[in-house]
Formats: C-alpha cells, structure tokens, sequence
C-alpha cells in the first residue's frame, strides 16, 4: 500500500514538474519569435541599403576608371564592371534568406499563440524547408572565405532537452540544428558582407570627394556653392555603414545563442535585451542612409 501511495505521489510530483516546464515553453517561445522576427526584419533593411550602395560604389569606380579613355575602351570597361550583378545577385540571396527567418519566427510566434492551430503547425514546415532551400544556395557564396564555409560545413548538431508532445516542443525538436545552421549562415556572411561594405565605403568616400568637392575647388569649377557646401558635409558625415554591420553580425550571433538556449529548455532576457539594442542600431543606420540619398 504504501508502495502504490509512493508511486502516485512520484508520478503526481513528475507531471506537475511536466506541467510547469511546458507552461514556461510558451512564453519562451513568444519572446524568441519576436526577436528573430525583429532580426530579419532589421537585416533585410540593411541589406537594402549595403545592396545600393555596392551598386553605386561600383558606378564611382567605373566613372574613375574610365576618364580620359576612347569611346571602346570605356565599352569595354562598361561590360567588366557589369560583374557587379553577381554581388547584387548574392544580397538578393540573402535578402530572400533574412525575409524566410523572419516569416519562419513570425510562424513560430502564431504557434505560440495557439498550439491547436494545425494549419500553423503545417505551415512552418514549408516555411522551413524554403529556409534551408536557400540557406544551401547561399552556402556557396563568393563572398564567404574557404575558411568561413569550412565552418559552415562542420556546424555542431543541436539536440533538445526533455522534449514533450506539444506543437512547440515537435518544431523545436524537429527544427534544433536546422535553424542554428541558417543563423550561422547569417553570421557568416554578415561577416563577410562588412569586408564589402567597408572597400565600397571608401571608394564612395575618396572618389566621390574627389568628383564632387576636391576638383571642383580646384578646377574654381563650382556651378552652385549651396550645392557644393551640401555635398562637401554629406561626405564629411556619411553614416558609418562598417558599425552597422558589425551590429547585425553581433546580432546574428546573439539569436543564435538564444535559439540554442530556447533549445535547451533556457531563457536569457539580459541576452535577449542586447539583441533587440543592437538591431535598433541596424535599422537607424539603414533609416539614416536612405534619408541621406532622398
């Protein structure tokens, strides 16, 4: 008798304990989605703003290039520097990948909210597997070292921690080391997208300022001084694209950890906080440089 009184208390004492970490999952879950929505939102904002400027980057190195060439030559300058479509190309690549993460957390989020909405539950599987579709065509980027895809390639495994008969726990489940290797990506070429940004910043920076303020001060070639004046502090203070970056990487990194601690059963607000800091930096910056090009 007191053996079976024994037995029920244990069992009454391990589904309370069940009880309460699967109530906590809830309202990990919702906060996590929030934030890796925030993140891809953010990214593809930056994003935007990188692809322009590469694109007008090229456009000054092209314009330096080719002064003082014949008509032919400059032709032929015109069709090597169309190359810059791959870039573009490549930022597209990963735009696609930032909006999928974003829509893959936003679908997490409905889960969250309603763990007996199937068509949710279903839903994020495609959602999923578009992810992963374009996390493997972005793997191969140009702009990813050997080095940073060698990485990418040995990414550890992640496993779950008492996983229950939930919609949360089957997707976290289901989706542990599949997400972690997209955030990973992110963080890869977030990385390698700063050593872009920072060529392109300067050449912006030095040819444009020799165009626009050097040589027509020079040359007394100045048609309008407001205009000129305008131009010489746009280039004086041009938002520092290179910190942005390195927000957004930081940010990568951080909601990556989160997910592994969301994995594991784990919540980490401070963690949390400093991701959402860091993606307010992102999308002031990509806010600032499109005010500046209005």
């Amino acid at each position: 008798m007191k053996r079976r009184a024994a037995g029920s208390l244990i069992a009454a004492i391990g589904a309370l304990a069940l009880s309460t970490a699967c109530s906590s999952t809830i309202p990990h879950a919702r906060k996590l989605a929030s934030a890796g929505a925030a993140y891809g939102r953010a990214t593809d904002a930056l994003l935007s703003v990188t692809e322009e400027t590469a694109v007008d980057a090229d456009s000054a190195r092209l314009l330096s290039e080719a002064r003082g060439l014949s008509r032919e030559d400059r032709r032929a300058l015109l069709e090597k520097h169309a190359a810059v479509s791959d870039i573009v190309a490549d930022l597209e690549r990963l735009r696609n990948h930032a909006r999928l993460l974003t829509r893959y957390f936003e679908t997490l989020a409905a889960i969250a909210d309603d763990e007996a909405d199937t068509e949710a539950a279903e839903q994020i599987k495609g959602v999923a597997g578009a992810l992963n579709s374009a996390g493997q065509a972005l793997a191969g980027s140009k702009l990813l070292t050997s080095a940073e895809t060698d990485a990418l390639s040995q990414a550890a495994s992640l496993t779950v921690r008492g996983v229950r008969n939930r919609a949360i726990d089957r997707e976290r489940s289901a989706r542990a080391s599949a997400i972690d290797r997209e955030l990973g990506l992110q963080k890869a070429l977030l990385d390698a997208l700063r050593r872009k940004l920072q060529a392109d910043l300067a050449s912006l920076a030095t040819l444009g300022r020799e165009r626009d303020v050097t040589r027509p001060f020079l040359d007394t070639a100045i048609a309008d001084q407001r205009d000129w004046i305008a131009l010489r502090r746009a280039y004086l203070l041009a938002p520092r694209g290179i910190e942005a970056l390195s927000d957004a990487s930081d940010a990568a990194s951080k909601l990556r950890a989160a997910w592994a601690a969301f994995v594991e059963g784990r919540s980490d607000e401070a963690a949390r906080a400093a991701l959402l800091a860091d993606l307010d930096a992102v999308v002031s910056f990509a806010e600032s440089v499109k005010a500046a090009a209005r």
